[in-house]
């Protein structure tokens, strides 16, 4: 997993892969960075009704990828700081099977 930061926050992220935790359809990790993910793109949309949030899905890959703008990374520090720490907190708890990297554009 990739978290995208901007010089107000967090700016997008990405997943890419299955955890290989368990097997597809059972991989209790994936479900868990999942559920976050949807809560995000659930949050962008429907709470803070960020219009210009951008979500590409490649399910060959499987890969999901969601942005928004830099001038809304201020505004949704709560939301986007709660689903990054609760990423993180599957990361550490299953430290073998998800990593989280972290892109500092400005």
């Amino acid at each position: 997993m990739t978290l995208f930061w901007g010089k107000n926050g967090l700016v997008g992220l990405e997943c890419r892969g299955h955890s290989g935790q368990g097997v597809k359809g059972e991989d209790i990790v994936c479900a868990a960075i999942s559920v976050l993910v949807e809560t995000l793109l659930a949050g962008l949309r429907d709470v803070a009704r960020v219009s210009e949030a951008e979500c590409a899905r490649d399910e060959s890959v499987p890969r999901v990828r969601v942005r928004w703008p830099e001038a809304k990374a201020a505004e949704l520090s709560l939301l986007t700081r709660s689903i990054v720490l609760s990423l993180k907190e599957v990361a550490f708890r299953y430290a073998e099977f998800v990593s989280i990297s972290e892109v500092h554009e400005s």
